[in-house]
């Protein structure tokens, strides 16, 4: 190939290559969403929640503090309801649901500060397989089941009230008596909307009482559930065996008491309850103690008597003052 057509071959190459380079860039797309790598999180709306159940087979709630998750499409207190029905988790061996396999929530609803739960039939038409509360009957069962709905939602911090229904034949949610959500077997009177009930919310006031209420009948085992395993010195209360033991041999009769101002600490972890009280020791003797700071701890969020606290008040205290 000659000199010149080599020449000519060049010309053309660069001309393209030139023509290549003088194109534009394409513009950057504008107003394009970023995609969420979490997408399906970013759709649910979450809440931690104190799930209310029975302590130990008592006509008590205690609650188990738990991170709800839900679509935003669905009510959240719909989904807190579910799981209350489910029950509280396994590693929560001292909380017991109270409702049973065959119940549901149908359908939640609001006007106001009143929410509303419908329960499916099975409520009020079936019983439970099992016995869960000691020296409880059904309807009493039913009674604390409708109670750790009124106060899990009402602690949420949106309602004053909850008005509990039965979805009846026709799939319509309707007003239940007052017998058939466990008050009284007799009543025929509606269950009306409920505020939250304190009373039966192991407070630090309530374990207290509780826990002097087993001293005073000499139940031994109980008072054992309500009592911490370690306390804030250190001392850990001993094997159930000693500790009915030591009590026992006290010969201590409590004859009266009042529990009165709770003062939760900063941690939010230890309360001091103050109480008065009257012991008669072995020896005959009335003992009257008033204003005794008594020292409560959370153990898997539930308050506590602390085993140093009970010495000071219930064993020693007839050896103090004899």
């Amino acid at each position: 190939m000659s000199t010149k057509w080599i020449y000519m071959v060049f010309l053309i190459l660069a001309a393209g290559l030139a023509g290549c380079v003088s194109q534009p860039l394409p513009a950057t797309p504008q107003n394009i969403p970023e995609i969420n790598p979490k997408a399906e999180t970013a759709n649910k709306d979450s809440l931690d929640v104190a799930l209310y159940f029975s302590y130990n087979g008592e006509k008590l709630l205690a609650a188990e503090t738990r991170t709800i998750e839900v679509p935003v499409s669905d009510s959240l207190e719909a989904a807190v309801v579910r799981a209350l029905i489910q029950g509280p988790s396994p590693q929560r061996d001292e909380l017991i649901g109270l409702f049973w396999e065959d119940v549901k929530v149908t359908s939640v609803d609001s006007n106001a500060d009143i929410f509303f739960v419908t329960l499916s039939e099975e409520f009020i038409n079936t019983q439970p397989p099992t016995t869960v509360l000691n020296d409880a009957n059904i309807l009493e069962r039913k009674k604390l089941a409708i109670y750790s709905i009124v106060n899990t939602i009402i602690e949420m911090g949106k309602f004053s009230r909850v008005q509990i229904y039965v979805e009846r034949q026709g799939g319509i949610g309707q007003r239940i008596t007052l017998g058939e959500a466990g008050w009284s077997e007799e009543s025929t009177a509606h269950l009306e909307p409920l505020p939250r009930n304190q009373e039966i919310i192991l407070t630090p006031e309530n374990t207290l009482k509780q826990a002097l209420d087993s001293f005073s009948k000499k139940d031994w085992t109980r008072l054992y559930n309500f009592t911490a395993y370690m306390s804030p010195d250190g001392s850990i209360k001993p094997e159930i065996g000693d500790f009915s033991e030591t009590l026992a041999a006290t010969g201590n009769v409590l004859e009266s008491f009042n529990v009165t101002d709770a003062s939760v600490a900063y941690n939010g972890q230890t309360v001091v309850v103050m109480l008065d009280y009257t012991i008669r020791a072995r020896e005959g003797d009335a003992i009257t103690r008033t204003s005794i700071p008594v020292v409560l701890v959370r153990e898997d969020e539930i308050w506590k008597f602390t085993y140093a606290s009970l010495v000071d008040v219930l064993i020693n205290v007839g050896y103090r003052h004899g």
